[in-house]
């Protein structure tokens, strides 16, 4: 159950989509990145997302929506192949659907591991870049237009279940979303957004 939060919380991490921004190229960099996706206050976008699994022969596609609202509400809805529906609110999470078509409710704080991992990618989705670095390595490439972020979670605990989180995007606008787990699981996810209200 851990791992499979685990999984979910770090793909919410791409419903934070806004609009497209320019900050200038020669102020460019880790805070004014998080300043621009601090003016993000809503957003919603559709994913296509591909999984490689040891325990699958073959790679799971899934597809479905996301939705952020700042500073604490993600949801992630999948409609293929089986309906499923994770939101996080205020710290707490409900899970419902999935081939057992049963309902979960949790807080965050049941677990350290989870909460810290949450509280990482809340901070990147809400621009708050010291909480981001207290809970995770950071790294930033590229440019304003075409950037990468690398997230190596510093608790070795969460370690063990998330390697690594690399978010691109563009300007505030979150493209793709890729996660390896501490298993040699991975997932790909494709975002294009639909509706923003960033201001």
């Amino acid at each position: 159950m851990i791992r499979r939060m685990a999984w979910l919380l770090a793909l919410l991490a791409a419903s934070a989509g806004g609009a497209l921004a320019q900050p200038a190229a020669a102020n460019w960099g880790l805070a004014p990145l998080m300043r621009e996706m601090a003016t993000v206050r809503a957003a919603s976008a559709s994913f296509t997302e591909r999984k490689t699994m040891r325990m699958l022969s073959t790679p799971l596609v899934t597809a479905g929506s996301l939705s952020y609202a700042a500073p604490d509400y993600l949801r992630k809805t999948t409609v293929a192949p089986v309906p499923e529906s994770f939101i996080l609110d205020h710290g707490l999470v409900t899970f419902s659907g999935g081939p057992d078509g049963q309902t979960q409710h949790f807080s965050l704080n049941a677990d350290p591991r989870i909460g810290g991992l949450v509280e990482g990618i809340r901070a990147t989705l809400a621009g708050d870049l010291p909480a981001l670095e207290r809970f995770y390595s950071v790294r930033l490439s590229g440019e304003a237009g075409n950037w990468q972020l690398l997230l190596r979670p510093k608790n070795p605990q969460a370690a063990r279940m998330i390697r690594w989180i690399v978010i691109r995007g563009a300007g505030d606008r979150l493209e793709e979303l890729d996660t390896a787990s501490g298993d040699g699981d991975h997932s790909e996810m494709s975002i294009s957004e639909t509706v923003s209200n960033a201001r």
